[in-house]
């Protein structure tokens, strides 16, 4: 992906205060949250102006590597699910470019952005091109994992996910979403995944939460997953072993997910929406309450989580840049 689309005015900075220890942060789905830059929030769906690039890169992703969607014949009513939620909530949030309209069983869906139509039976996969998780998969930017509830636990048990950051899908696939989570440093000595699984477990039908949660990378890699290793990590060394002052601050990427879960309605499986965004350290300089913020962040964080967030070997960097930038005439 060559271009870059920067929103500012509709970034969600995931920072609210000048430290940061790991927290389910959880809150209402679908409110206005309000930013130094502007707000975001208000949609639970996002199909901005890289919406059609993000849906290539997606089937790119896919023809490379058919395992990022997984599924599971018990998890059937939940794909319908989720592609009735999805279709309805993007009709409704983009009602411009998107229509979704149903008649009894049967349904009309109608994608305006890529041009494309689909009449189908509710229920009947044989009306639809492919499987209902993957056809309303690759219509969306957001990563997609279904959580089923079993003895007392969410397990992802199918999913398409071709945007990862750190972790693979086709591995973790089948476990519990507190095992999935087990790599995060301090969390689940501290109990926080345990309670955020116990509150999604109580959630009611039609709930949708959200919560955003950060790291740093070089380059602007949508796929930064493990299962992507090959391509990603060797140039993210190359860039730290050479990278100048400039290239830091052009370069030195804040990828920031806005997570949501939604309890489904009919089949009760917990859908997990991944939306990735970046913002590179130059434009998050250019609202100087994000960077002073973000320096301090920084420059508190204990090191197994500044590791983990992506910043061995390059938090010294990335503070230095935010400092020089701060310290510019007319910043702050």
């Amino acid at each position: 992906m060559n271009a870059v689309h920067k929103d500012l005015a509709g970034f969600p900075f995931p920072l609210a205060g000048d430290t940061y220890r790991y927290t389910a942060n959880l809150q209402p789905g679908g409110l206005r949250q309000e930013t130094e830059a502007g707000a975001w929030g208000e949609t639970i769906t996002r199909a901005g102006p890289d919406y059609a690039e993000l849906v290539e890169e997606r089937a790119r992703i896919l023809r490379a590597d058919t395992g990022r969607l997984i599924r599971d014949p018990a998890l059937l009513a939940a794909e319908w699910d989720t592609l009735r939620y999805l279709m309805g909530r993007l009709a409704a949030e983009y009602p411009a470019d998107f229509e979704y309209a149903e008649t009894g069983n049967r349904a009309r869906w109608a994608n305006r952005r890529l041009g494309s139509a689909a009449g189908f039976t509710l229920g009947d996969p044989a009306t639809l091109p492919c499987g209902p998780l993957e056809f309303i998969g690759r219509q969306v930017v957001e990563d997609l994992v279904l959580l089923d509830e079993r003895e007392g636990h969410l397990y992802a048990d199918a999913g398409l996910v071709t945007f990862a950051s750190g972790w693979s899908f086709p591995f973790v696939a089948g476990s519990t979403f507190q095992e999935i989570h087990g790599p995060v440093p301090r969390a689940n000595a501290d109990g926080v995944f345990a309670r955020a699984e116990a509150f999604l477990l109580r959630l009611p039908p039609g709930a949708a939460y959200r919560r955003v949660n950060w790291a740093f990378q070089p380059y602007r890699v949508l796929d930064h997953s493990m299962d992507a290793t090959a391509g990603w990590m060797p140039q993210a060394a190359t860039f730290l072993a050479g990278a100048t002052d400039e290239d830091i601050a052009r370069d030195v990427y804040l990828r920031v997910e806005l997570q949501h879960l939604i309890r489904l309605e009919t089949s009760a499986a917990v859908l997990f929406l991944i939306d990735t965004r970046f913002l590179s350290l130059a434009d998050v300089a250019t609202v100087p309450a994000w960077a002073a913020r973000l320096l301090a962040v920084l420059t508190d964080l204990p090191d197994d989580i500044a590791d983990y967030k992506g910043l061995a070997g390059l938090r010294a960097r990335v503070t230095g840049c935010l400092r020089e930038r701060l310290a510019q005439p007319g910043c702050g």
